[in-house]
Formats: C-alpha cells, structure tokens, sequence
C-alpha cells in the first residue's frame, strides 16, 4: 500500500526572515510541515534578482517584490512544492517571471504555474519522494490583461506568464431591464460610435443577438429573474484538463492549485466558475484541489471523495515589510515625507484601521494535512493558525499554531463555511479538526 501524506496551505507573501520563529508553537508548525511528504504554499511574491522592472498592477493592490532570500526562508519552512500562478507573479513583468523560474529551476524547488510561454506554463511539475510521486498544476483566474502565457507561433517565441483560467461574467436582466439598457446605448451616442465596428465586422459587436447586450464591458442577457453569474473560459478548461490525464498518468497523486479573488454571492463564496472548474479539475482525475487569493478561509467540498478547497486564506503575510516599493505605490499616499517603505504602508491602511491590519479573518488560516492511502483519502486533519492579529507590525504575519481559543474560532468558522457542501468537520481536540470522510 502506498501512503502519501500532503500538507496544504495558502498565499505565502514573505518578504523577511525567520518565518518560523523561537515561539514553539511556531516550530510545531514547522513539524508539521516537514512531516508531510509534500508541503504546499502558493508563492505570491517576485524574488527579486535584479531582473524586470515594476509593472503598474492596480488591480492586485500594488507590486510585492522581495529580496531573493525569501526563497531559502520558505524552503527553510518546511515547504517543497510551490504554486506561482497568481496576481503578483509578474510585478517585475516578463524578465521578472523569468527570473523566478530560473531561481526556483537552480535551487530545485518544484514549481508549477510560470514558464516562459503557455506550455510551459500550462504542464504539471512532479515532485518524488521515497514514498511516490505528487504532479502539481497551478492556474490563476486573477491577473491583469497580458499577464497570462501566450504560445508561440510559427514566427514568433511565446510570451512569458503564468497560466490562466479565464471566465465570463454575465449578468441576467429581465426583457424590460434590457430594454432600458438598449434606450441608454442608443441614446447617449454609444451606439453611433460602433459605426466603424459595424462596417468592417458586418454586424454590431455589441448586440450579437435579440436576448443579448455587451455595454460598458459587461454581459448582459435576459432572463426571468436577474441575477449575476460567471462560467470558465471552455478552451482554457479543457486545456488544463488535458494536463490533468497527463499528471493522472505519471503520478500517485496529481493537485491542482487555483488562485482566484473573484466572489460568488458572498466573500465567504467562490465564484461559480470555480465551483464548476473544481468539478472537473477532480471528474478528469485530480486528487486535490487547493484555492487561495482571496486572503480569507472559505469552505470546502468533498467531489467524488477527493477534497476541494476553495480559499486556505494567507500562511504568511509580510507586506508591510517589504522593502521595494515602486514608485507608483508610493504614490498611493499623498505626502512626499511619506516615501519610505515603512512610513507607506502606515499611510496606506490608515494607521492600522483599513485594508487588512484590523480584520481577524485575514489573520487566521488552516493547514490541512491529508492522507491517502494507493490514492484513496482517508484522513484530513486541518491544524488551526493565526498570524498575529493586534501584533506590532514587525512581528505579526509569520504563522504558528492556534492557541485553543483561537483553534476553536478557526474551526468554527470553517465548518460553518463547509456545511452547505454537506461535509462535516468536527474537532478533534483543542487545537486540530477533522473532516468526516465517509467509509474512514
């Protein structure tokens, strides 16, 4: 029998020392860790090798560069195999990407989820141990537009990235709603000024059908009752599916790693293309998948007796301490004094009273340990973490164990999260839960 154990864990945003500190809750940790045959973080940080310039990045919230060095503190961790598809993963555009894939390739760090064109991007890395094998793939439904790989063609090398899952957003409106929406693209001369569109195409790229309207970059398309909903980009899903049978095929275990901050209904929800992504990630053969972006826990989901989970929140947050701030960040705050990294980020959360600083979810995370036995699951323990809420700056973001107050707030919320997917998680002890598997 083949018994493989796999600890799993979010976005890891290091950009100091010393992850795992002298607190011995901290080194419990660090067991835990290094007791799995593979350990997993998403590495939402650019280790900076003097490659790239800052790319604007408004929508992840500024660049998040670090010192090279973080690379060996998370190795030192305890981590093994890296997820690099994220928002972040280009701050240093292309010649940055291609710096991370060169560091990660000479320290022989497994990593997935970058290359130096879509294929690359795309295909599985694999990780060996004496026990078996782990395939990882790793996607990003968050990034900005030109971030995401691009295959070459037969005149051209590819473009460097990382590998996207795109979707659609389509808002659902009544016939009369629509209505009014056609009144305001008529009205307000939108439509007069497609005429260019309209001659060269031979239709209106806005109006594709009676039931449907693309305005002001979204979706629209009747229905009884509005409402708002995204599905996956069908190519990209059946790409990433095609990895899939290739990792199914050469593997023990095959994980996928999605990185997404897209919502559903609540914050607390994903998006339901990443439900549906999720679903057919496990039906073309994946044995784990493992979502973060969002920096908050989320629920989880037992498809075909093989885990999902959609958001494992943050396992280390260093952003505050970063100490490469481009200058289109620091021109986020208003006042010329203030161009320090320190005194910027300071400004930026207000003093600790916005963005992350005062909100306890941020701070709080699980580390679930999974067991498989000849790739059957028979086992999740999911281990409580905190990250220091109400610490000094300096000190909070690195992980420890939970404490038994915060471990039973943790799995609270977790399990309250997890049961509308009709999985039970219980507590094992004041400081560990587990999930309910059925026939264990």
């Amino acid at each position: 029998m083949t018994r493989l154990t796999v600890a799993l864990s979010g976005d890891c945003m290091a950009t100091r020392g010393a992850l795992i500190t002298s607190d011995p809750a901290a080194a419990e940790l660090r067991e835990v860790l290094r007791a799995a045959d593979f350990a997993f973080t998403n590495l939402e940080v650019v280790p900076d090798m003097g490659r790239g310039h800052p790319v604007h990045n408004a929508a992840g919230g500024g660049g998040l560069i670090a010192d090279s060095g973080v690379i060996d503190e998370i190795a030192a961790a305890g981590f093994t195999v890296l997820g690099c598809a994220n928002n972040h993963a280009l701050d240093l555009g292309v010649d940055g990407v291609l710096g991370t894939v060169d560091l990660l390739t000479a320290k022989r760090i497994p990593f997935a989820g970058i290359g130096p064109d879509l294929h690359a991007a795309r295909r599985p890395v694999y990780a060996d141990r004496p026990g078996g094998s782990l395939a990882l793939i790793s996607c990003s439904s968050t990034f900005l537009p030109g971030q995401e790989a691009a295959a070459p063609s037969p005149d051209l090398r590819g473009r460097p990235g990382v590998n996207p899952l795109r979707y659609s957003a389509t808002l659902r409106v009544t016939s009369a709603q629509l209505d009014v929406l056609r009144e305001i693209d008529g009205e307000t001369g939108l439509r007069a000024r497609r005429a260019e569109a309209r001659t060269l195409l031979g239709f209106d790229p806005a109006m594709t059908s009676r039931d449907r309207l693309t305005l002001f970059g979204t979706r629209f398309q009747t229905a009884e009752t509005p409402g708002f909903t995204t599905a996956c980009d069908l190519k990209d899903l059946n790409e990433i599916s095609r990895w899939v049978a290739e990792a199914r095929r050469r593997a023990d275990l095959v994980m996928v790693s999605v990185h997404s901050h897209e919502p559903g209904p609540t914050p607390e929800t994903p998006g339901e293309f990443l439900r549906e992504f999720a679903h057919r990630m496990i039906d073309e053969g994946t044995d784990i998948v493992v979502g973060h972006g969002p920096h908050i826990l989320r629920g989880m989901e037992l498809h075909r007796g093989k885990p999902i989970f959609y958001s494992l929140g943050n396992i280390v947050s260093q952003i505050e301490l970063a100490d490469l701030v481009p200058a289109e960040d620091y021109a986020k705050v208003p006042a010329a004094e203030q161009h320090t990294p320190g005194r910027y980020f300071d400004e930026l959360s207000a003093h600790g009273r916005r963005l992350f600083a005062p909100h306890r979810q941020y701070w709080q995370s699980l580390v679930p340990v999974l067991t498989f036995d000849d790739g059957t699951l028979v086992a999740a323990r999911l281990h409580p973490i905190e990250l220091g809420l109400g610490q000094p700056v300096h000190r909070r973001g690195r992980p420890r164990v939970a404490g038994p107050v915060a471990a039973k707030e943790i799995l609270a919320d977790f399990a309250r999260m997890t049961a509308p997917y009709g999985v039970t998680v219980t507590v094992g002890n004041t400081t560990t839960g587990e999930v309910l598997i059925e026939g264990s």
